[in-house]
């Protein structure tokens, strides 16, 4: 097996569905780092919004099965916790996981959450949302960063992204809303640049203080909204199913359940990772003699 950059041929199984020309430019995206099996398999861990994200493509299950290990284990230098947090698994219709569970394990990667897009395939530029009273919209600054990523972090409690991804998508956003309500920041939602007509909602929170207010359902018609002024006629938003009034506040603004899948996470430090697995083994020792060693 030897790391570099290759055009693989079509294979039987790949972790995320993508045609041949978009697996052939995530393979060339700058920082990508690929191990290959000649035609039985490949596997590239690629830095996307502040995370490294693992793709695959194999031949077969069997292949995956007698070559994942070796080759994620190439892989495993490139791993840094002074760059990023965790390295990102994620699972779109692969059928029958059940073999798989035992291979992702033996890496060190655990679920994590469900996740599915949401999209809006037609938007409507005149819907221009209303503010209540004493509720105003504005462009964040600078100064309002460190309370967005708190907002993040409690909107998706346990669900939330690391600090450093966080970081990069606040830093790589086209436009950030503020909604303020007697000047306190009570919402925010952030935006990507719109591609070929198609926007990208980065992120949408409320205070926990202010929830039930319909201040979820306002803020993502504000970004939606100026999605819009930018050209776009569709957008998309990824929601969890486990975090409250997510994917309904979006169903309510007519965005529809697209593809869904299962993320795994792997932490970058190796540390962490041995002290995790001298605790499973200890509680298997426990297990078996009763706990009374």
């Amino acid at each position: 097996m030897t790391s570099r950059q290759i055009e693989a041929p079509a294979p039987q199984i790949r972790n995320v569905p993508m045609r041949p020309r978009a697996w052939s430019a995530l393979l060339e995206m700058p920082g990508a780092v690929v191990v290959d099996a000649e035609e039985d398999g490949t596997i590239a861990l690629v830095p996307e919004r502040g995370e490294l994200h693992l793709y695959w493509a194999f031949a077969s299950t069997e292949h995956m099965r007698q070559l994942f290990a070796q080759m994620f284990e190439e892989l495993r230098p490139e791993f840094s916790s002074d760059a990023t947090d965790y390295v990102v698994l994620n699972l779109v219709e692969v059928h029958g996981k059940e073999w798989l569970d035992p291979i992702l394990h033996d890496s060190d990667f655990e679920f994590f959450a469900e996740w599915l897009t949401m999209t809006h395939p037609s938007l409507d530029p005149n819907a221009v949302p209303e503010f209540p009273d004493g509720v105003t919209m504005r462009l964040a600054k600078d100064a309002d960063l460190p309370r967005l990523r708190e907002l993040w972090a409690e909107a998706y409690g346990d669900l939330t992204d690391g600090p450093r991804a966080i970081n990069t998508s606040l830093a790589d956003a086209s436009w950030i809303g503020v909604m303020e309500e007697g000047g306190e920041i009570v919402a925010f939602a952030a935006n990507g640049e719109v591609v070929e007509a198609e926007g990208r909602i980065l992120t949408a929170a409320v205070a926990p203080e202010a929830r039930r207010q319909g201040y979820g359902k306002l803020v993502l018609a504000a970004a939606t909204y100026q999605l819009t002024t930018q050209g776009a006629r569709a957008a998309t938003v990824i929601g969890r199913p486990d975090v409250p009034f997510a994917l309904r506040t979006a169903s309510s603004l007519g965005f529809r359940p697209g593809r869904g899948g299962l993320e795994y996470r792997r932490q970058t430090d190796e540390e962490a990772i041995l002290a995790k697995r001298e605790a499973a083994r200890v509680r298997g020792v426990k297990a078996r003699f009763g706990g009374w060693r």
